[in-house]
């Protein structure tokens, strides 16, 4: 996927927006200011100059959008490189930006859009998508669309920043996304889901790139508090299970909702070697003070279609005795379980691989050389190896065949 992409193109054909760059009002109201996430009741205001009943600020900034809380409209369009862009791609958090070099409000917005899409730009779990739009069906020639500048690029080349493209050139874009305000930004969700909307960045007081990213990082958390419910268990693993997962479980994300409450589970791959297989990672959800964290990786087993394996390395994870990630040490077992220990070879060391039982192990902990080591684990003085510390712990879930 590319990594920021911009579309420029949304309004109806009464395109709200001020002509005129110097014209910005002085202040705008707070309800512009932030994202918004559900529609208000609408009202006709006498003296409106809207002939529908949408709501809007005191500068005819609208206070709701049509398609919140449904899903984001499927196009095809051309980007400013002339690269085709289909929207199908848009399967992650994506903030998009509706903007037009003919509007004053979009060119002042610039520097601020700009920025955002630069600390985007830094943020794994969320994508920048702008969309240049000319401001009717009507207005679509260069001259319209672009003015001097004669196209995005010259307008960026003047400004001094750049970014990715896509171009609505005939009006069809905007009127699909049924934008009244540009400039506008939306936040869909990897579900394809309109979650959040609001205007300019620019008429926001006090820091509005990072006022804004604080926002969009709130309503992904209550979004997925929603959709990943339910109380947080401790973050345990031992040879009884984690969380819910106990036993034989089937590997789909329904499953691993149901194991792993109050956390989001997301897909992935790993590899054996050249083959790639998939897994679910469970994450805290992220809150606006708090980044998601990595708690569990799920691996499957494909000769039953369940579970595999659950793997933490994760030093939140308690495991039996309270042993935890980089601080239990091999010298912490029991005499009978470090006796099921082997040194084992692996790709950069040695590691002390400890089962709960050697003939079918349902947990296994891992011990390997910690900071405190110099050299390699298996070349250590036996006292010295028992100073290897914990570094992963896995539970195998037993089949259902396989009980007694």
């Amino acid at each position: 996927m590319i990594r920021m992409l911009t579309i420029g193109a949304l309004a109806l054909s009464l395109a709200a927006c001020s002509a005129d760059k110097s014209a910005a009002p002085e202040t705008a109201a707070d309800e512009t200011t932030r994202l918004i996430t559900a529609n208000p009741p609408s009202v006709v205001s006498s003296d409106s100059t809207h002939d529908d009943a949408a709501a809007h600020d005191d500068h005819e900034r609208p206070l709701e959008y049509a398609l919140l809380g449904q899903k984001f409209p499927q196009f095809t369009a051309t980007m400013s490189d002339g690269q085709a862009f289909d929207s199908s791609v848009l399967n992650r958090w994506m903030v998009i930006q509706v903007w037009g070099v003919w509007c004053g409000d979009s060119k002042r917005d610039a520097p601020y859009a700009a920025a955002l899409a630069t600390a985007i730009e830094q943020d794994p779990d969320l994508y920048f998508l702008s969309i240049h739009v000319p401001q009717n069906a009507e207005s679509t020639s260069d001259e319209d669309m672009y003015g001097t500048y004669g196209s995005v690029e010259g307008f960026f080349a003047e400004e001094g920043h750049s970014y990715p493209t896509v171009i609505d050139s005939d009006a069809s874009i905007r009127d699909l996304l049924k934008i009244t305000w540009t400039p506008s930004y939306i936040l869909i969700s990897p579900d394809g889901v309109v979650r959040a909307f609001r205007t300019d960045l620019s008429v926001s007081d006090g820091e509005p790139v990072k006022d804004f990213l604080k926002d969009v990082a709130r309503v992904k958390g209550d979004v997925r508090k929603a959709e990943f419910g339910g109380t947080p268990l401790p973050a345990t693993i031992g040879p009884e299970g984690t969380m819910r997962l106990k036993g034989e479980t089937p590997f789909t994300l329904d499953a691993m909702k149901a194991a792993f409450p109050g956390h989001e589970i997301l897909t992935d791959r790993a590899f054996a070697g050249e083959q790639a297989y998939p897994v679910f990672l469970i994450q805290t959800i992220a809150t606006p003070n708090e980044p998601s964290r990595l708690v569990y990786v799920v691996e499957p087993d494909w000769t039953l279609g369940n579970v595999g394996s659950v793997v933490t390395r994760n030093p939140a994870v308690t495991g039996p005795y309270g042993g935890t990630i980089g601080k239990m040490k091999l010298k912490d077992l029991t005499k009978e379980a470090r006796a099921r220990c082997t040194l084992q070879p692996g790709p950069i060391d040695s590691l002390f691989i400890c089962p709960s039982n050697v003939e079918s192990p349902r947990f296994i902990r891992a011990f390997g050389a910690g900071g405190d080591f110099d050299g390699r684990l298996d070349d250590a003085s036996p006292e010295y190896q028992e100073e290897a510390v914990l570094l992963e712990m896995k539970f195998i879930p037993q089949p259902a065949t396989a009980k007694k």
